[in-house]
């Protein structure tokens, strides 16, 4: 999957009539667009190169910049690009819109699919970008797009005479309940609590919700995935990891004639985070871990009524099945939906 569609973008790899279209080379050429950054506009030539190469690492790398799209007219660029530093291999999250697109929340848009497509079909390193303190609109893209902030991190092309840029690294996919009981068992307490919909109507006893925990972790078949915030020491050290922000269940049929399929269960992500992308990017990594143990379809189901249905169709994802009254509550009876996916 190279090319994917937002609320209101699509986005597909660079072509060679966009290295050689003059209103994509001005975008990276107009000084107006620099103005927030820590380093100068490149010249028509240095622009042509760099779109040259970034085409060229969808053929090497399988993955690179995207051309946004708005109801047919390019309107940006961005996504992310593998890149090593140091011998650190990673993403390099980057965006630039046309002018006449600013302020229109076009770079969100690009920012918060990347990171999702990122923890789907990319392994080899985190998502990270680097944005000068002044760049007030990048910051805040950069956190609703689900990055953490790790502080300042310089490079040896930096002016001297500029302030160091931030490092902004992407949440960190873990398998496994590993140390993390308590941690896990915490955030789907505080789930139920907030009324999310993962199994109770509210607040639960805390045994009550570690005995269905229990019963998870010990399923045949069964995976639990982790998304962990990264933290100061992530960059050179990547068993290093911050809080957790979400986790969910990959549960694979075992049947023979049913094994090319999985279902997730118990998807959450912490309610205090929300707003962060962190649902897209929690389902991301499911989806990524899901297509690399051979699943080709992924069900998941969901409590009529709560909106989701909105969330899950932007992620490809279609109904199956709806029973109406299917569940049944102190409140009174919803439905219980069903999707799929495809990979």
């Amino acid at each position: 999957m190279t090319t994917i569609h937002t609320a209101r973008l699509t986005l597909r790899p660079i072509t060679d009539a966009d290295v050689a279209d003059e209103r994509i080379i001005g975008w990276h050429t107009d000084p107006a667009g620099y103005e927030l950054m820590s380093e100068a506009p490149r010249t028509r030539d240095d622009a042509v190169e760099s779109l040259q190469t970034w085409r060229e690492g969808w053929d090497a790398d399988g993955i690179s910049y995207w051309i946004a799209e708005h109801e047919g007219t390019p309107v940006g660029i961005g996504g992310v690009c593998a890149m090593n530093y140091q011998s650190h291999p990673h993403l390099n999250l980057y965006y630039r819109l046309d002018p006449q697109s600013w302020r229109r929340g076009f770079g969100s848009e690009i920012a918060c699919a990347a990171t999702a497509y990122a923890q789907e079909f990319y392994t080899a390193g985190p998502v990270i970008t680097r944005i000068a303190p002044a760049n007030e609109p990048s910051l805040r893209i950069a956190e609703r797009a689900g990055m953490e902030d790790l502080g300042p991190f310089r490079m040896p092309q930096d002016p001297e005479h500029l302030p160091d840029n931030l490092l902004f690294e992407s949440p960190t996919a873990r398998i496994g309940i590993g140390e993390a009981y308590d941690e896990v068992l915490d955030l789907w307490c505080r789930v139920n609590a907030d009324g999310g919909a993962v199994g109770w109507e509210g607040a639960a006893p805390r045994d009550e919700v570690a005995t269905v925990l229990d019963r998870h972790l010990s399923a045949e078949a069964s995976t639990l995935l982790r998304l962990h915030a990264p933290n100061e020491e992530t960059w050179n050290d990547p068993s290093q990891v911050g809080p957790l922000l979400g986790f969910g269940f990959i549960q694979r049929a075992t049947w023979f004639s049913t094994a090319h399929r999985a279902t997730l269960y118990r998807v959450m992500t912490d309610p205090q985070e929300r707003g962060r992308n962190l649902g897209r990017i929690l389902m991301g990594a499911l989806h990524g871990q899901a297509r690399r143990d051979g699943v080709e379809i992924c069900e998941i189901s969901y409590r009529g009524g709560t909106g989701l249905e909105k969330f899950y169709e932007q992620l490809g994802y279609v109904e199956t099945g709806r029973l109406p009254g299917g569940l049944r509550f102190s409140w009174g009876e919803v439905d219980d939906v069903a999707m799929a996916r495809r990979f």
